[in-house]
């Protein structure tokens, strides 16, 4: 059974400025918007996540909540991962791998360069630089979220904000 992954940058965010921890740094009125309008995008395309995961970051949380806004994911589906926060490829890998088998579609709102460094290294596709609220859309031909691996995976397309309509 083929899966589902959307690999979500957080929307566009507030510089960072002493005395902010970057963990806090806010989305601006633009990254809210986007956001927004990434939850409207996959809605239209009826996409129902089985599971969200959002870094802990502030960034990511709000971008969360403007997409779920449009796709109504319980909250039990939804879980902050302290480790998708400034991730390596190889613990993104692993969060992917450990997402249960038996949903079919995922939702990881985290940041750059992990959504690059992972969707290219799982689809062996070049994506380049994922810009704020940019989604990968990549398809895993697999029953098992654990058997991703290196260019096994189908990068389906990279979405930017602009894209949508």
């Amino acid at each position: 059974m083929v899966k589902d992954l959307y690999l979500i940058r957080h929307g566009e965010a507030e510089e960072p400025t002493a005395g902010l921890k970057d963990v806090e740094r806010q989305l601006t009125a633009k990254g809210l918007q986007d956001a927004s309008k990434v939850g409207m995008y996959l809605k239209q395309k009826e996409f129902h996540p089985d599971l969200m995961l959002h870094s802990i970051a502030e960034r990511t949380t709000q971008t969360m909540y403007r997409i779920n806004e449009q796709l109504g994911v319980k909250t039990d589906h939804i879980e902050a991962s302290e480790d998708v926060y400034e991730a390596s490829a190889r613990i993104m890998l692993r969060v992917i791998s450990e997402i249960p088998a038996e949903m079919r579609s995922a939702i990881i709102i985290c940041h750059n360069p992990s959504i690059t460094y992972i969707s290219e290294y799982i689809t062996g596709s070049e994506v380049g630089y994922v810009e704020p609220a940019g989604m990968v859309h990549i398809q895993i031909p697999y029953s098992s979220w654990s058997e991703v691996s290196e260019k096994n995976c189908d990068l389906i397309e990279y979405i930017r904000p602009e894209d949508i309509q």
